[in-house]
């Protein structure tokens, strides 16, 4: 299965980064992510279901996951699938004082021939990358994250 990491370092303090990854309605602000679903409430917890439609390499797939650990202000994973897909998604935080180091690695079964196989991989991890940046701006720039501004 291939593994993909992607860290950054944002400069606010923990629980407000935490407080805004963890609330998966926020993603239509810095990923390709489209029509959030939260099947239990907030605040997510072990067990949670999310489900979102997310567009990666032009095209649009549903993604169905669980949140499988939970640990305020340190952790988030999430099981589940993308086109079919199986993936793990572990998303670490890691206080600095004022400013906290997010880490994602996540881990997705593909199924296809080697050579697409290459090509998928080095897109995925353009666009993780890209997304985690985007996350990065957004968050340094210290706009008042309480306001949930969502793009279509």
């Amino acid at each position: 299965m291939p593994k993909f990491e992607t860290q950054i370092l944002v400069n606010r303090p923990v629980f407000q980064v935490f407080r805004y990854v963890g609330d998966f309605n926020n993603d239509v602000n810095w990923r390709n992510v489209h029509n959030v679903g939260i099947t239990s409430g907030d605040p997510i917890r072990t067990g949670s279901m999310v489900a979102m439609t997310r567009r990666i390499m032009g095209r649009k797939g549903f993604v169905n996951s669980d949140v499988t650990d939970y640990e305020r202000n340190k952790k988030i994973v999430l099981k589940g699938s993308y086109w079919g897909f199986p993936f793990v998604s572990t998303i670490t935080f890691d206080h600095r004082g004022q400013q906290t180091n997010v880490r994602e690695t996540l881990e997705i079964r593909t199924r296809w021939f080697f050579w697409f196989g290459i090509f998928f991989n080095l897109t995925l991890n353009g666009v993780l990358r890209r997304e985690w940046e985007a996350l990065k701006r957004l968050l340094d720039s210290h706009a008042d994250l309480s306001a949930k501004s969502k793009r279509g």
